[in-house]
């Protein structure tokens, strides 16, 4: 037991000796590992706990698992009238977890062990029966081990470890170790030198809009918002409403807007006398100066389109009044295109028949003045 409580001091005392070239960063590969041992065996098994020596072959999977075959071997002094003595052997198979993020050292960590195996007895001389009777129940006899315990990696190919094993069977035995072992696997590291550079402090931008603040001369535009070089906000469609308040974006130019940037429809109702007679909807002579007067507002506006409107007096039936009042807005309609050139979709003809009268259909004066056609204009 001295021995193995030495070889425990001698490994934690080199836990801080070894200083590879750059960080490791992982490990893959065989290893072996060999060393002292005290098995303590439960105390219904008549024998007391001895020295004796262990030996491990495994395979790193990473720098957190393996899998390792172990064997370890005791001899224990049987109590009786013969003296005799017994050699206990385990023979296993336990996987292996490193945590080397609890110290945050991949050279120096604790591990968790989980196995499964079996003893074997050998005695070399008769034995008490008693003793002998709970003793032999260790003959072939299997066992579920978990253990914990401490690894530390001396070199890149030399390490040690000290640990603490349960064993799980008939009766329940425990072991304290300390073994030191090779490792045949590759070592990865970090070999790349940190430079240490100055954090390069960035111009201020506090409103985000991309100008810093030395050059911005519109601070504290709202987020989002477009800016031009200066840090002002944009009017891209030239309405004379900013970007971050604009509801209707890309209005035409030179279009009439409200404090939402959208187009204000305007409409104009031209003062066109136009008076049909009874029944009729030919353009008279006398007619055209009139039709000019839109011909040219609609020359002069071009985001400017006309509803030509025709109306009746009430006489006849309100159908055969509605396709009259048609027919007289069509006329006006074909008369700007043909005569004045005036694009046809810029016009639209709108009959309203008798229903909107502007004098007394019950006198023959009234009447004349409802037999009418009217231009409503409105901007695009």
């Amino acid at each position: 037991m001295k021995k193995l409580v030495l070889g425990a001091c001698l490994l934690s005392a080199s836990v801080a000796g070894f200083a590879g070239e750059g960080e490791v960063k992982d490990r893959d590969g065989f290893y072996v590992h060999m060393g002292i041992n005290n098995f303590d065996p439960n105390s219904d098994r008549g024998v007391k706990d001895e020295d004796g020596w262990l030996a491990g072959i495994g395979y790193l999977f990473n720098k957190n698992w393996g899998l390792e075959a172990n064997y370890s071997e005791n001899v224990h002094t049987v109590p009786g009238l013969f003296g005799s003595q017994a050699e206990l052997d385990t023979v296993g198979l336990d996987l292996i977890y490193n945590d080397t993020n609890f110290i945050g050292n991949v050279n120096t960590h604790p591990f968790l062990k989980l196995g499964y195996g079996e003893y074997n007895l050998d005695f070399d001389a008769p034995y008490d029966a008693a003793t002998g009777a709970a003793l032999i129940d260790f003959e072939n006899e299997d066992y579920i081990k978990a253990g914990l315990g401490l690894e530390h990696y001396f070199t890149d190919n030399f390490f040690g470890r000290v640990g603490y094993d349960v064993f799980l069977a008939e009766e329940d035995d425990s072991q304290w170790y300390v073994t030191v072992g090779g490792f045949f696997g590759n070592t990865h590291r970090n070999n790349a030198t940190a430079v240490v550079k100055e954090p390069e402090v960035a111009p201020k931008d506090s409103d985000g809009d991309g100008v810093i603040d030395a050059n911005d001369r519109c601070p504290g535009t709202p987020a989002g918002t477009k800016v031009d070089a200066y840090g002002c906000a944009l009017d891209s469609d030239g309405d004379g409403v900013l970007d971050n308040q604009d509801a209707c974006p890309n209005t035409p130019a030179g279009a009439k807007v409200d404090e939402k940037g959208c187009q204000i429809q305007e409409k104009v109702v031209i003062d066109m006398r136009l008076n049909f007679d009874t029944n009729k909807y030919a353009i008279k002579p006398e007619m055209v100066s009139e039709i000019a007067k839109v011909a040219e507002f609609l020359r002069q506006f071009s985001n400017v389109d006309a509803e030509i409107q025709g109306h009746t007096d009430s006489v006849g039936s309100a159908k055969y009044n509605q396709g009259l009042s048609e027919r007289r807005a069509k006329s006006v309609v074909d008369y700007l295109v043909a005569n004045f050139g005036i694009e046809a979709s810029r016009l639209s003809g709108v009959g309203y028949g008798e229903a909107r009268p502007i004098a007394d259909n019950a006198t023959a004066e009234g009447r004349a003045l409802n037999r009418r056609a009217e231009a409503n204009l409105e901007s695009k």
